[in-house]
């Protein structure tokens, strides 16, 4: 009796939990993601579909109502208007883009890649969102792809699981991501490989970057001395490296609209001291302070993707090198020009035609500075 009086009570147990558990599982809300990768030399171009209903209650895209989109718990779903969709999409295509983009990662050797403004969202024809993004990837090495859409803290799905198919750099194939898995890598990384790329792009970084040119050319400008260069020079390397590294690494950050008006006023504040203050005891503080403004500037090009290691470190440095070997370049072939046209201009008439042109040039320098200022400043356009 007490063996029937158990097997009794454990079957009823059961199934209390099968009732109680069945109508949980079949209110789990899953979706599906679609991750197309196409690799160009440094480009990759990412097509990422995604379910318009979940979306659009994650973003409450207009013409999608709370009671519209996802199921409800009777497993029915209120249906919108195709017409209605492509309107909200077309409304909300730049904060569409930003979450897709924002959500999907992309990397080489641990170098985040940059994602480029160009960006196209439309509805296809499986009634699915389609976000067309473009991505510069200029590092080498294993190629790894993140993806956060949708994930469990979003609160509008349970589970998430996103195809990957790929094709880059030679590497073809597809891979299953989930919840517990959001990335894949393809590829390897060669640590030695991509020292002279990473110190190319930090070269070319520096020297088609007009403000940070501008800004050293200011910089010489104020000097009269090699050692006044000299230590000009060792305050912003040190300053820049300082602030490279950390940011890139994700341990401090500033807004884009903060640092970039902060970088053109910086070009202008200097050539404006040379004016004013043409031997300030203040100049090397204030080069280390803008210095530290200008290496959140070339962060912005050389982002870590994953945890720290001794590749990633070698690539930061190698970067770094890059912008460094470009310094000294602009500093060897501008400076040594100054002081010979200084010392030719020894007659008091060629003396006053350098004077003029040597405030002439600030004034364009600075006036430069206060146009991109102005330009970049959110609270002046």
């Amino acid at each position: 009796m007490r063996l029937k009086a158990f097997l009794t009570t454990l079957v009823a147990a059961v199934v209390t939990v099968l009732l109680c558990g069945a109508p949980a599982q079949a209110h789990v809300r899953t979706t599906s993601v679609a991750i197309d990768l196409r690799s160009h030399g440094d480009g990759v171009a990412a097509v990422v579909d995604v379910e318009y209903d979940v979306l659009g209650k994650l973003l409450s895209l207009d013409g999608l109502s709370s009671n519209t989109g996802l199921p409800s718990p009777d497993g029915t779903v209120a249906d919108v208007p195709t017409d209605a969709r492509r309107k909200a999409l077309d409304a909300h295509a730049t904060e569409v883009a930003a979450y897709v983009g924002g959500r999907v990662r992309l990397s080489r050797g641990a170098i985040g890649c940059t994602p480029q403004d160009d960006h196209r969202v439309e509805l296809t024809d499986a009634g699915a969102v389609r976000v067309s993004l473009t991505y510069d990837c200029p590092a080498s090495g294993a190629f790894t792809v993140r993806s956060d859409i949708f994930r469990a803290s979003d609160g509008v799905v349970d589970d998430t699981t996103t195809k990957v198919a790929y094709d880059v750099d030679g590497h073809r194939g597809a891979a299953l991501l989930d919840h517990a898995h959001t990335s894949v890598t393809v590829g390897h990384t060669d640590l030695l490989s991509e020292i002279p790329r990473l110190v190319r792009l930090g070269s070319e970084h520096l020297l088609f970057g007009l403000d940070h040119v501008l800004f050293l050319l200011a910089l010489l400008l104020g000097a009269n001395r090699l050692r006044d260069v000299v230590q000009v020079a060792s305050a912003f390397t040190l300053a820049h490296s300082v602030t490279l590294v950390l940011a890139a690494i994700g341990w401090i950050s500033a807004p884009t609209w903060i640092v970039e008006p902060l970088i053109a006023l910086s070009i202008a504040f200097v050539a404006i001291d040379n004016l004013l203050s043409p031997r300030a005891a203040h100049r090397l503080p204030v080069v280390f302070g803008f210095g530290l403004l200008h290496g959140l500037g070339f962060a912005g090009a050389l982002s870590v993707d994953g945890q720290v290691s001794v590749s990633t470190l070698i690539d930061l440095v190698s970067f770094n090198l890059g912008i460094e070997l470009a310094q000294l370049t602009i500093i060897a072939v501008a400076f040594p020009a100054l002081l010979f046209l200084r010392r030719a201009a020894t007659a008091p008439a060629a003396a006053r035609t350098l004077t003029l042109g040597t405030v002439a040039a600030t004034l364009a320098v600075a006036g430069s500075g206060l146009v991109w200022f102005v330009e970049r400043s959110p609270l002046l356009t």
